[in-house]
């Protein structure tokens, strides 16, 4: 195994599971990773099966993981488990096919017949892996993703009309743009109120006319890769307000640092596609796609 140990969850791999985790998502184009802390919930939980976790030390340290769960069976009644692909450090690449080869051979033992896995083009070579492994491509998820490098834009287009978000004026209708185009719960909604007074938010911007919001977007700096910024909950009545909405968060988005800008559309913001690929944005390719592997 040159060198490698594989190993399954203990209590205590949580601290090293998130930094290997975090320096492994700078390297992708979505950065995200479970920090140590909400791990240490999930793996405390009555229904966690340690032997579903597998990790890749090399001289003592921490190199490599891979993430497994069974899952509740579908129509065809086959026994399931979903996959994460390995995070796995630069130069311990080897570690990816151990930790694969381990976390079949467990899920074989435990009779599971089907592996789902949800791969991105945003997460290092996931869509590879599922391809080398041999999953079957099933479905593209309805949620694509458009990428820009900022640049600034002010330049010939109107922006005095967009505004710093009131939480006091605008907070109930830019809530009900969300549940309409979200179809979230009122519950989510709350959520969502404590969410957006989140450091990472370094801008949340808006354009009213006739006392309606007309346009609005929030600039979410990832967390981890800090040079890239998420476009969050995105909606404009018309192109002119989404170009001036994306002009006033390029210029935000610089004196902050922020060199990439991100945006997910999904459900009801699919309309803004068009908008989206004549601000100059790219990529358009879905976020996630599934696969799975019959054992």
């Amino acid at each position: 195994m040159s060198g490698y140990e594989l190993k399954r969850f203990h209590k205590g791999f949580e601290d090293d599971q998130e930094r290997v985790g975090k320096e492994v998502a700078k390297t992708w184009i979505y950065a995200h990773q479970t920090d140590a802390e909400r791990l240490k919930e999930i793996y405390s939980k009555p229904d966690f099966d340690p032997e579903t976790r597998h990790y890749s030390f090399k001289e003592g340290k921490m190199v490599g993981f891979l993430t497994t769960k069974i899952i509740e069976p579908k129509e065809d009644g086959k026994k399931r488990a979903s996959l994460a692909f390995p995070s796995v450090l630069s130069s311990h690449e080897e570690s990816v096919g151990l930790l694969y080869e381990k976390a079949i051979s467990v899920l074989r033992d435990k009779g599971v017949e089907i592996v789902e896995t949800l791969a991105s083009p945003l997460c290092g070579e996931q869509i590879e892996l599922a391809q080398q492994y041999g999953f079957t491509h099933k479905e593209d998820i309805n949620n694509i993703v458009y990428i820009q490098k900022v640049k600034k834009l002010e330049n010939g287009i109107k922006v005095t009309n967009v505004r710093n978000f009131d939480s006091s004026k605008d907070m109930d209708k830019w809530l009900a743009i969300v549940k309409k185009l979200d179809n979230r719960t009122d519950e989510q909604l709350e959520q969502i109120k404590g969410e957006i007074k989140d450091e990472g938010v370094i801008a949340h911007l808006v354009i009213e006319d006739n006392d309606e919001i007309v346009g609005t977007v929030l600039v979410f700096r990832n967390p981890i890769k800090k040079e890239s910024a998420n476009l969050a909950v995105p909606y404009a009545t018309e192109e002119k307000y989404f170009k001036q909405l994306i002009a006033k968060a390029s210029t935000i988005a610089l004196e902050n640092g922020v060199e990439e800008f991100l945006i997910w559309l999904f459900g009801e913001r699919l309309d803004l596609k068009d908008y989206v690929k004549d601000a100059s944005f790219k990529f358009g390719k879905p976020a996630f796609s599934r696969y799975e592997l019959e054992l």
